[in-house]
């Protein structure tokens, strides 16, 4: 027993000189804050992309399955009567967790006012979808007017399209289709429309094109050979249908199969995966690379603590004789040089997550002060350079809804944080490895003779 703490205090002692010899002299404290700054800022651009990518993903994710595609979609193989699509969506609202159950017709056409003319997805849903659907409340920002359509001449369009065909609040427009008669006939349909709302999700590349109008007046304005009917279910649980964004097997796993099973013979079903498949799998690559480049950053951060150290360990060879001279073994020298990688990297990971996830809770409000002093130089350098025949600049959007959310949501992902934390500590824990091994290895006597 008594060997063991004896042990233990020689480790401790050597751990304490350790410290004392890395931090002494300005070079060591100025060599070993380097280091720590190297760690703390290779973590943040990882914690934005690990906390901001997973809340985008999630943000554009929500807005796809709550406000366009839906959890679960129904349809059948073949044509069925609109009777058909009421009776089995009231029988699909009886299943257990299953919050909505609605028939949508959605179909292609084209929209034009005296102003100006677009292609539209024309959708077609039930008037009470407003009040039912609280996600589709809460995702969807209403600009001007009301999510109403109580006359069959209400139409509700998005943010793009209103801007597009320069209608507001009150104003007519008109709605093409095309229905097939015969082999080489086609009959063009002209139906009039009011604006009675204006809305937007926040990502204009979603509700860029979207016209909504009653789902009985769709059925008799679009064609059936370019539109499409189906039952759109919201459940419970619609991130816990086995998928790979969001590690489904939940509760929802167990509704999806419910809806399949209630389902009659001749009609299939779809889950908001399968249904966007190629663009969720395109926003997990994405986020993937990122995170690839910014692991990348943090091993860059650890080789510089590897320099650090092994600098040290070059201009404080007579320390380490002496050291060496008076007891401390090569292990003790090793267990010096990577307590110091280890407190070097815990200290900057410990300022790294600390700043990175405050950057990360308040990078809409740095973003936006980014986009003030971008557009402003830009607006001064206009003002000197056009003059001159010169190009405007004009203002600068960093993010933009066509293509990003209007505002990121940020999702705090703790055990993204903490993996995060625990890789960088060990890249720099690794990295004292070479540096403590060439230090052990040090001849005290050689090095004692030259000075």
């Amino acid at each position: 027993m008594k060997t063991g703490n004896s042990l233990i205090r020689i480790r401790f002692v050597s751990l304490f000189v350790g410290y004392r010899f890395i931090g002494g002299g300005t070079g060591g404290v100025r060599r070993v804050r380097s280091a720590v700054i190297g760690i703390a800022l290779s973590l943040l651009p990882l914690l934005l992309v690990l906390q901001v990518a997973e809340g985008m993903i999630l943000g554009i994710a929500e807005r796809f399955i709550e406000a366009g595609t839906g959890h679960i979609q129904a349809r059948p193989r073949f044509s069925a009567d609109e009777m058909s699509f009421d009776r089995i969506a009231a029988g699909i609202r009886d299943i257990p967790g299953v919050r909505t159950a609605f028939p949508e017709t959605q179909g292609l056409a084209l929209a034009y006012s005296d102003v100006g003319r677009a292609g539209a997805t024309v959708r077609g849903v039930d008037p009470s979808l407003w009040e039912a659907d609280s996600e589709f409340r809460r995702l969807i920002s209403v600009d001007a007017g009301s999510f109403e359509l109580e006359n069959p001449q209400d139409a509700i369009m998005g943010r793009d399209m209103a801007r597009r065909l320069g209608v507001s609040i009150g104003d007519p427009f008109r709605i093409l289709t095309v229905r097939t008669m015969g082999s080489d006939r086609v009959l063009p349909r002209v139906s009039t429309f009011r604006v009675s709302g204006i809305v937007s999700t926040g990502y204009q590349d979603l509700d860029r094109l979207w016209v909504f109008v009653r789902y009985d007046r769709s059925r008799r304005v679009l064609s059936p050979e370019s539109s499409s009917t189906r039952i759109t279910i919201k459940i419970d649980d619609p991130f816990g249908i086995d998928n790979p964004l969001f590690s489904g097997d939940g509760e929802g796993e167990v509704t999806r199969r419910s809806v399949a099973a209630s389902l009659p013979e001749g009609w299939i079903q779809q889950d908001w995966f399968e249904i966007e498949r190629s663009q969720y799998m395109s926003f997990v690559a994405t986020r993937n690379l990122l995170v690839l480049v910014m692991f990348i950053i943090v091993c860059v951060a650890g080789v510089n603590i590897a320099s650090t150290l092994a600098t040290l360990s070059i201009e404080k060879r007579e320390d380490l004789a002496i050291l060496k001279s008076i007891g401390a073994s090569p292990a003790d020298i090793r267990l010096m040089f990577m307590s110091a990688g280890f407190l070097i990297g815990s200290i900057g990971t410990l300022a790294g997550i600390v700043f990175g996830l405050a950057l990360a809770v308040h990078v809409n409000e740095l973003l936006f002060i980014i986009e003030r002093v971008i557009s402003i130089t830009a607006y001064l350098i206009d003002r000197v350079l056009v003059p001159l025949g010169f190009a405007p600049i004009g203002a600068v959007d960093i993010i933009t809804s066509e293509f990003y959310l209007e505002e990121i949501p940020v999702r705090i992902d703790a055990v993204a944080t903490v993996a995060a934390a625990a890789l960088a500590v060990t890249l720099a824990t690794v990295s004292s490895v070479i540096p403590a091994r060439r230090a052990a290895r040090i001849r005290p006597l050689e090095i004692l003779r030259k000075h």
